[in-house]
């Protein structure tokens, strides 16, 4: 038989009630017709008790409270710690942390991961030079945050991450629940790193 063919179905049985009741109550006995209800139904029927369900519902109120505390904290600290630090210091450490690896330490393009890049890296401590000794700004914020940008461009090959993606996924971790925009934690972290890369410049 086609899947496409279709076939007649016999007719319906008539319904035997008399032989539906028999299955539903085989002896008669109310502890049989007992037995035979599912125990998913019997569960559903049993009294619910409010002071277990007040109880469950507080726990949940303090857990989320909880949580939301930690995360407050966490940004109450990581902003005190900003406060610390000038933005040139924060850039280095993301610098060190993100962009040393295949740049290298003085930002030369000669970091240990240089050998296995298609392109090597750029040498950053030349960018103002490249532009008529004006360190752009602005250019390189746009060419590390990378989520606008198509090429490599002259920042070096488009190996590198597109930061702006990371930092991004990165603070929407971090600042749930925080009512922090988290493109802001981005846009500083970028800015720190222009900072600190415009004291590498050799003019």
């Amino acid at each position: 038989m086609s899947w496409h063919t279709p076939f007649r179905s016999a007719p319906p049985p008539t319904p035997d009630h008399r032989s539906a009741d028999k299955q539903a109550t085989p002896s008669g006995d109310p502890q049989s017709a007992a037995r035979a209800v599912p125990a998913t139904v019997l569960r559903a029927a049993r009294p619910v008790d409010p002071g277990r369900s007040a109880q469950v519902r507080a726990r949940t109120v303090r857990l989320g409270r909880a949580a939301l505390g930690a995360a407050a904290t966490m940004l109450w600290s990581a902003a005190l710690q900003a406060q610390t630090l000038s933005p040139i210091e924060m850039g280095k450490r993301e610098y060190q942390s993100a962009c040393a690896s295949c740049h290298g330490i003085d930002g030369r393009g000669d970091g240990p991961m240089r050998p296995f890049l298609s392109r090597p890296p750029a040498d950053l401590t030349t960018l103002a030079a490249r532009h008529g000794g004006s360190f752009p700004k602005s250019l390189i914020a746009d060419l590390i945050d990378g989520r606008g940008v198509e090429g490599p461009g002259p920042h070096g090959s488009r190996d590198m991450p597109i930061w702006g993606q990371v930092y991004r996924e990165e603070s929407d971790w971090r600042l749930r629940g925080v009512p922090f925009p988290a493109e802001w934690s981005v846009r500083g972290r970028i800015l720190s790193l222009v900072e600190y890369l415009g004291t590498l410049q050799r003019y």
